[in-house]
């Protein structure tokens, strides 16, 4: 029956295209729809900030166990020195390359090797790496082109013989946001040089797309519906009293418009007079029956084109008990954890280290002991810390998880919480 051609599936129309040719005709018409639901649809913002602030949280913090390195890192990722805009630590360039990702489905992330001039070579200092946070729409998606050798481009990012990535075709301002005159001239940049984080949902998807692309239109719908419905409030606390006149001559000069418009003069307490002819009528529509659940149930689909709980999204916790809670925490978990450790992990956190590691080489002038970092993310916060902080001490004495990693799952690094334990045992 899926595949069958009837009545019923006339106007079910469908493709069989690849994902980038999905993708190039619609992903800047995703983009700006969805920037645009962001800035004017409550919805669309609390979505996204659901998502970074579940997903990054404080930030998701970074332990080496050379304790040098740690601090040097300390003195890079947790001041603004990582950042080129020398605004944001670490953690905020965290929350604004997911938000990013959400909004616009991908992001760019660029590095910068400061000249020694800078001063970020000095013994002490951090590394000479900055970050540069740049906007989808710096990558040249009209760039298509096939090259010599086998190689290719496509949507902006250029590819060798073997499909690997070796460079992109950056814009050298942002397209929407240009101070001088737009020539629309894309430079090349090597692949080593740009981090680009996406959600690959489909094998040999090149670019990202916007997430919640399934819930635009509900958002859509729900915001014109709910504007309507408090129009039509307004209009009904409008009492007014109309008055016919037989001329325009018995209504004052200064109760006579150039254009007669009553419904852009409808105010509450207002005497309105008719001209002759004129009749007033006022539409009586169909009220919706319960439309408190037909809203709820629209919030729902945005919630789970989004991967939210509803209950995240809109706040609404009237249904909610414990059980339920849980129940709907640990779905909503998987994502985050998929998110942080699919998504982030692999093309942010652990190129991120190994452009620090030789960021510290240049900065000491030799190759340090390579190393591995541990990324930690932040604490979930306990639906009921009575019952489950029991659960976890159980698990722990069980052998079930290690104390390290139950310290780990409250968002701390073990080492120095157990160092601080000493320390005040010392005291004491």
């Amino acid at each position: 029956e899926a595949a069958s051609i009837s009545r019923r599936t006339a106007n079910w129309s469908t493709r069989s295209s690849g994902p980038n040719t999905e993708i190039s005709g619609d992903l800047v018409t995703l983009r700006n729809r969805h920037r645009d639901l962001i800035r004017n649809n409550p919805w669309a913002e609390r979505a996204m900030n659901a998502i970074v602030n579940n997903v990054i949280g404080a930030g998701i913090r970074c332990t080496w166990k050379s304790s040098r390195r740690q601090k040097r890192w300390a003195a890079w990722w947790e001041t603004t020195a990582c950042d080129a805009a020398g605004r944001l630590d670490g953690y905020g360039l965290q929350q604004q390359i997911l938000r990013a990702i959400a909004e616009s489905g991908e992001v760019l992330v660029r590095r910068v090797i400061r000249p020694p001039a800078d001063g970020l070579l000095l013994r002490g200092d951090p590394p000479p790496l900055q970050l540069q946070i740049l906007e989808a729409d710096y990558l040249d998606h009209t760039k298509i082109e096939a090259l010599a050798g086998g190689g290719y481009i496509r949507m902006g990012v250029q590819f060798d013989a073997q499909d690997r990535r070796v460079g992109y075709w950056l814009f050298r301002e942002h397209p929407g946001d240009s101070i001088q005159f737009f020539a629309g001239e894309s430079v090349f940049v090597p692949a080593d040089q740009i981090l680009h984080l996406f959600l690959a949902e489909r094998p040999n998807q090149v670019r990202g797309v916007p997430w919640g692309r399934s819930a635009y239109l509900a958002m859509r719908h729900i915001a014109d519906y709910q504007d309507a419905q408090r129009e039509r409030m307004r209009l009904a606390s409008c009492f007014m009293g109309f008055r016919r006149v037989d001329s325009l001559t018995e209504v004052p000069p200064e109760l006579q418009p150039d254009e007669y418009s009553l419904l852009d003069k409808l105010e509450p307490g207002t005497l309105e007079y008719l001209p002759p002819g004129m009749e007033m009528e006022f539409a009586t529509p169909p009220q919706p029956e319960d439309d408190v659940a037909f809203i709820a149930g629209q919030l729902r689909a945005v919630a789970a084109g989004y991967g939210l709980p509803y209950e995240v999204l809109t706040g609404d916790l009237s249904q909610v008990n414990f059980s339920s809670a849980r129940m709907g925490w640990n779905e909503f978990a998987r994502n985050i954890e998929t998110w942080r450790w699919s998504l982030l992990g692999p093309q942010l956190l652990q190129p991120l280290s190994r452009w620090f590691l030789e960021a510290e080489a240049l900065g000491a002038g030799r190759l340090q002991a390579p190393e591995v970092p541990l990324w930690t993310a932040p604490a979930r916060v306990m639906v009921d810390e009575v019952r489950e902080i029991p659960a976890l001490v159980e698990k722990v004495r069980a052998g079930l998880i290690s104390m390290p990693e139950a310290i780990r799952q409250q968002g701390m690094d073990p080492d120095t919480t157990l160092a601080e334990i000493a320390a005040w045992n010392a005291k004491l």
